[in-house]
């Protein structure tokens, strides 16, 4: 009879549609990834954006990260959907849950590329700050390393510091994620692109445990939501949420949003972000610089200032109660995600800031780019 006839499915319920749809993403990602021009023509940036803008200021109406309960949910589901695929093998229905299990796999690959994964075929920033891509030397690289060192030991007598000696923020870090969203907004006056009201950065609830993966932020993708550790050192934490921010406006390579979190606490007025943004700048430069020429960088780090020798210290002593094998495994993760997604090097892809970084100092002959 009519009343019992069966309702029509409507054709996004359809499980074959996700998976030609994540499908044709995954195309659209092998034909863009050294095409960036097609990319741009076909999905711009500017949507990009205002689609994680929307989405981030759907999900920060929000004070805790969904994303982070979106997490934990899929992986528990993970865990019971293993299990079950097991009795299906026995009891029947094994090829219907497996299809089933496909079809949410191709939704969350298709949502993930559409939000964020696309980001990693894009043109480098760059193109958005008028930089050349050139190979420096070491000497060059020196020359950006004491300039770095001077604005690190300057801005080190300008911020607070503990009972130890040791950097501390004066402000909760809840209060330093407001903070964080001024420093955008007096970027964006010079590099509108990168304006725009998106969801505040969130802290992440199981912040301790994420100390011992040595992870400080993560991007959640399926909310737009910037999360952050908040149970790591002062030293990093404004440039890691200013870092996670990044990624909100688009930036995927971790490079490129290290370099971009520099960049914008250069901006901000408040020196202990600066502070902060200067910090991770000079220990990828100095790295790098240790990695070229080992004397060099011990005369160099002769003349950091006692108190940023101090802050150093310290957060070097913190993590290494946390070092293990689950850190271990985490990095090889990681690793592995950064690779899949075109950083051949990596998580060593995190140092390579430091090639931006000289581009700016060498071709606009300042390290803080724009700012009188």
């Amino acid at each position: 009879m009519g009343v019992f006839r069966r309702r029509k499915k409507g054709i996004l319920s359809e499980g074959y549609l996700w998976i030609l749809m994540a499908g044709l993403l995954y195309v659209l990602g092998l034909l863009t990834r050294d095409n960036s021009a097609l990319l741009e023509k076909i999905y711009p940036a500017s949507w990009n954006r205002a689609l994680i803008r929307i989405l981030s200021r759907i999900t920060g109406a929000v004070p805790i990260s969904l994303g982070e309960f979106f997490l934990y949910a899929n992986v528990a589901a993970g865990i019971v959907l293993l299990l079950l695929l097991v009795r299906r093998l026995f009891t029947g229905g094994f090829f219907t849950l497996l299809y089933g299990i496909a079809t949410y796999a191709a939704l969350l690959y298709f949502v993930f590329m559409l939000v964020f994964g696309l980001n990693y075929n894009r043109a480098s920033i760059r193109a958005d700050l008028s930089l050349e891509r050139v190979n420096y030397t070491a000497e060059e690289l020196i020359l950006l390393n004491e300039s770095l060192i001077e604005r690190a030991n300057g801005l080190r007598e300008k911020v607070s510091e503990n009972e130890e000696g040791v950097f501390t923020l004066t402000e909760k870090k809840s209060e330093i994620f407001t903070m964080a969203e001024e420093g955008y907004d007096a970027f964006s006056s010079a590099f509108p692109q990168f304006g725009g009201s998106y969801g505040l950065a969130k802290g992440i609830l199981a912040s301790e445990a994420l100390n011992y993966t040595g992870i400080t932020g993560v991007f959640m993708p399926f909310t737009g939501e910037a999360n952050v550790n908040i149970k790591g050192p002062d030293l990093l934490f404004p440039a890691t949420v200013l870092h996670e921010m990044a990624h909100q406006r688009g930036i995927a390579y971790e490079d490129e949003a290290n370099y971009m979190a520099f960049l914008v606490s250069s901006y901000h007025s408040y020196e202990p972000i600066q502070y902060s943004g200067t910090m991770l700048a000079l220990l990828n430069s100095m790295n790098a610089l240790y990695r070229e020429d080992k004397e060099t960088y011990r005369a160099l780090y002769e003349t950091y200032s006692e108190g940023v020798k101090r802050d150093l210290r310290a957060y070097s002593v913190f993590y290494d109660a946390y070092e293990g094998e689950v850190n271990e495994r985490a990095t090889k993760v990681n690793d592995t995600y950064l690779k899949s997604n075109g950083q051949s090097s990596g998580v060593r892809s995190y140092g390579e800031m430091v090639n931006l970084l000289l581009e700016q100092f060498m071709q606009k002959g300042e390290l803080v780019l724009g700012v009188e």
